[in-house]
């Protein structure tokens, strides 16, 4: 079994905290060639990391691209439905039907009321729902504390991302 990048990593440290003084020259080969070997790992294991990294990535694009288009291909199928079923509204309104039963299905047509807003500006305030969403504009934020200016309350911390090439 492979080892591990952290167990690597690891060792890699172990072995560069030996202070070169205390070792024979043979050691000192043995040493020089083990990290070699070492290094060798670390690389071998950073290019599958990466290949990995760069296939899923690949992977999760074409996961959001095919998404999009059964998303198009779901509302060209909802205005297909929505077409039809409009149609056969007007035509069972156009004969006077209110049900019309089939072998196994029955369409028949709803009342309902909805409500027409002819002047917004006429409603009174009771008939208001009221959202409010607040949140801190960040970009602005951080431009401000940048550009050396205070902003209450916040600050600029370190944040740390892996990066893949």
């Amino acid at each position: 079994m492979l080892p591990t990048f952290d167990h690597i990593e690891e060792e890699l440290s172990a072995m560069l905290s030996i202070p070169d003084e205390e070792l024979t020259e043979e050691q000192k080969l043995d040493l020089e060639q083990y990290l070699d070997e070492l290094g060798q790992q670390e690389a071998d294991k950073i290019d599958r990391f990466c290949q990995f990294v760069r296939i899923e990535t690949e992977r999760a694009e074409a996961i959001k691209a095919e998404s999009k288009r059964l998303a198009r291909k779901a509302q060209t199928a909802q205005n297909r439905l929505d077409y039809i079923r409009a149609r056969y509204l007007t035509i069972m309104q156009q004969h006077g039907l209110r049900k019309v039963s089939g072998k196994v299905y029955i369409a028949s047509v709803r009342e309902s009321q909805a409500v027409a807003i002819e002047d917004q500006n006429a409603i009174p305030a009771e008939f208001w729902k009221v959202r409010e969403e607040r949140t801190p504009d960040k970009l602005k934020i951080r431009n401000y504390i940048n550009a050396g200016q205070v902003v209450p309350g916040c600050s600029l911390i370190p944040t740390y991302s892996l990066q893949t090439r």
